[in-house]
């Protein structure tokens, strides 16, 4: 997947054309429309957004033509069930087949949110880099909990 959260609409349109996949801003997916699978965020970069503006996001996302949305949430909020509502109320906004994906927060509370968003009915998680993924899979392999499938944020 071909990272284009930074590049002009000019720049997403023409990637559209060439590219299988792409992760482009809110604001860019129809821009993206033409590729086969196009990707976007919501919340993103704090996840410090209430839950219904990040639920509006990915909607909005969504009926612009996102097959996916990757969710950020506070890397601060400690409060587990605060953090579950957030994320449901991420996935009542988007069903299935729409992908969920978590950006997995680089915490002491990332394992809760990996958690959390298996159960919300996230597809996936994502990780800054491949130590930060070995490092949270570590701490949720111990527990009984079932793991979600995993990637490392693209670079480009």
């Amino acid at each position: 997947m071909r990272n284009l959260l930074e590049a002009t609409i000019a720049d997403v349109r023409e990637a559209a054309q060439y590219d299988s996949a792409l992760l482009v801003s809110p604001t860019h997916v129809l821009a993206a429309a033409q590729a086969p699978h196009v990707a976007t965020v919501a919340g993103y970069p704090t996840g410090r957004h209430h839950s219904l503006i990040k639920a509006s996001e990915a909607r909005l996302a969504v009926q612009s033509g996102a097959a996916e949305v990757w969710v950020a949430v506070d890397a601060l909020l400690g409060d587990a069930t605060a953090l579950l509502t957030d994320l449901i109320t991420v996935r009542e906004a988007c069903p299935q087949p729409v992908a969920l994906g978590l950006i997995v927060p680089s915490s002491e509370h990332a394992a809760a949110a990996a958690r959390a968003a298996a159960q919300a009915g996230f597809d996936k998680l994502i990780y800054a880099t491949q130590e930060h993924l070995a490092e949270v899979e570590t701490q949720i392999a111990r527990e009984p909990a079932g793991v979600l499938p995993a990637l490392v944020w693209p670079t480009a």
